[in-house]
């Protein structure tokens, strides 16, 4: 374990740590993001994302790259553009970069500038899914469930929902149970164990009831069982896994956040199975079984999305009852950005300008889903 520590004594040992101050969070974590999935990329793909245009294309090789859309000479769209071979083509003048972003031909001449370069991002496909990290090397790989193989499940399609917050708040959720039973209808049967499984891993694992106040949640006791044991696991502040293990079925589903302009965030979640081995059972359920998984899990998340608007994150206004969260501000705060800080345990994380500059001011608006305590 790293150094992260279950906290759930420390109030009423008289300890309340100090929320941190709104401009402590990064505007775009250093973590790993849903770009699209592999069949969207026929052609290259242009999108914006995390405050800035990148593109995705598929090599001939069938390498698989991220980098930023906007052509160095002139600025055009590579995602306009044409494959050629391992580069993509930029559709005004027919500079070819690399899978590097580093250009390779320009026209007419040998002599290559130094600018000519494109902002690249580290890639990884799963299960058809393209992700790339927010960073020039990735500071953790792309995370799984504990203890599984991603070979042995099948994903799910894509499901989304708007949360009227921030992300490092709508993150936060995860470690806010007194929500669990006002919003969710959840009710706790012991403590919360909190720790860190990794470095840049914070993991909150509690058993709770079903308490069955909506139709979902009906038909989910009826069907799943009462009692569940989850497990909520965050890296890099906005990669969320879970896991729910009910008295007679398993969920695991993941949570790709991304920080959208506005003080909102983007979710987009991807449900898990077991993969059947039998081909013919495979065709038969395996699809039935992810779209029931998807349905009963967008309809719960959304349903948490859709009541909670308006609010407001103010490190004055927290209480001790806040501690899980605050644990949680304070942890993912301090989280590297590069990695110039994981080898300089010494220095600062968010030291360096280009760390800086990319953090949130205290004059932001940062608009929160409900972190009100309820205990």
């Amino acid at each position: 374990m790293s150094g992260c520590i279950n906290n759930q004594n420390s109030a009423e040992a008289g300890s309340f740590a100090t929320p941190p101050p709104v401009g402590s969070f990064p505007a775009y974590p250093a973590s790993w993001y849903l770009f699209c999935h592999k069949r969207e990329l026929s052609k290259p793909l242009s999108k914006r994302i995390l405050g800035r245009h990148l593109v995705a294309f598929q090599t001939q090789s069938g390498k698989i790259c991220v980098m930023a859309a906007h052509c160095s000479h002139m600025g055009a769209d590579l995602g306009c553009g044409n494959v050629v071979g391992e580069s993509i083509q930029c559709p005004f003048h027919n500079w070819k970069y690399g899978a590097d972003g580093v250009c390779n031909h320009i026209p007419g001449t040998g002599a290559i500038p130094v600018f000519a370069r494109q902002t690249s991002y580290p890639v990884e496909e799963r299960h058809g899914y393209v992700f790339f990290f927010n960073g020039t090397a990735a500071l953790f790989p792309l995370p799984f469930f504990f203890d599984a193989d991603p070979k042995d499940f099948s994903a799910g399609r894509i499901f989304s929902y708007l949360s009227d917050c921030n992300w490092f708040v709508n993150a936060a959720h995860g470690y806010d149970t007194q929500h669990f039973d006002a919003v969710h209808d959840r009710k706790l049967l012991a403590p919360p164990q909190i720790d860190c499984p990794h470095r840049f891993a914070r993991r909150n694992r509690y058993r709770a009831e079903v308490l069955g106040r909506t139709n979902l949640d009906r038909i989910l006791k009826a069907l799943a069982g009462r009692r569940v044991e989850i497990s909520i696991t965050n890296w890099g502040g906005t990669f969320v896994l879970i896991t729910g293990d009910f008295d007679r079925a398993h969920s695991r589903f993941i949570i790709a956040t991304q920080p959208l302009d506005g003080g909102k965030t983007l979710c987009e979640g991807i449900v898990f199975a077991p993969r059947l081995k039998n081909p013919l059972a495979r065709a038969m359920f395996g699809r039935l079984t992810l779209e029931s998984r998807r349905f009963f899990t967008h309809g719960y998340l959304k349903d948490e999305a859709d009541r909670l608007l308006g609010t407001r994150y103010n490190a004055a206004t927290m209480i001790p009852h806040d501690r899980d969260m605050i644990d949680f501000f304070n942890w993912v705060a301090a989280l590297p950005q590069c990695a110039d800080t994981l080898s300089s345990p010494g220095v600062a994380p968010f030291g360096s300008p280009s760390a800086a500059a990319n953090r949130l001011t205290p004059t932001t608006s940062v608009p929160l889903i409900a972190t009100t305590t309820h205990k």
